[in-house]
């Protein structure tokens, strides 16, 4: 079935600043627009098929360059937004720690910190609700390439691979900005299988994708 790309957008001042951005509508910075840049000739040779993003304009501004090299529409998605992080918008670790002590430990130990935003098992739920809406009707040439946010794509990537929240959090850590992970949908016997073949890599100038290895 259909390959993925998820590629976290490109640099905000908030999250240059390591602050929260959740659901804020925080624009690329001037880094984040040139690292867009860089991103669509890579991607280009990919062989897109499909551009996905979230309804934030960071997602859409990282994909517009490559959208406007491939003359195809971006379709845009309120299921990929990032987690909402609620009361903690625009809050950097330290100024949570100060705000929301037990809140901050909760989520340096693996858990969700804030108790008015979403869990990190229901962003997963509408991220991965996401990819298989973008993908059913799909042939195993096309290929999708979604810009969306850093929270999300580990939680999706986790939750696709049968991790919990915490684990992944733990043994997939952190997805840095227009960095890549690729994933490919398989239908064996009725049921669904998706395969990561990289997690949080970075796209080089001419660079194809990775080798899907298949065991016998």
């Amino acid at each position: 079935m259909a390959r993925i790309i998820l590629i976290r957008h490109g640099e905000t001042d908030w999250s240059r600043d390591a602050r929260w951005q959740g659901h804020s509508d925080v624009p690329l910075n001037a880094h984040g627009f040139a690292q867009a840049e860089a991103l669509a000739a890579p991607l280009a040779k990919q062989g897109p098929t499909h551009l996905v993003a979230s309804d934030l304009a960071r997602t859409r501004q990282t994909l517009q360059p490559l959208a406007d090299l491939l003359g195809l529409p971006i379709v845009q998605d309120p299921d990929l937004r990032e987690i909402d992080v609620g009361s903690w918008s625009g809050l950097s670790h330290d100024e949570a720690v100060a705000r929301d002590p037990i809140g901050a430990a909760r989520h340096d130990a693996g858990g969700t910190g804030w108790s008015d935003g979403e869990t990190y098992e229901q962003v997963a739920d509408r991220g991965v609700r996401a990819l298989y809406r973008h993908t059913d009707a799909l042939s195993a040439s096309s290929l999708v390439i979604v810009v969306a946010h850093g929270g999300l794509i580990g939680a999706v990537t986790g939750r696709l691979l049968g991790l919990t929240s915490k684990a992944q959090r733990q043994q997939l850590g952190r997805v840095s900005h227009a960095h890549a992970t690729y994933l490919r949908r398989h239908e064996l016997d009725g049921e669904t299988i998706w395969r990561m073949l990289a997690y949080n890599t970075p796209l080089l100038e001419g660079a194809g994708p990775p080798i899907e290895l298949t065991i016998h």
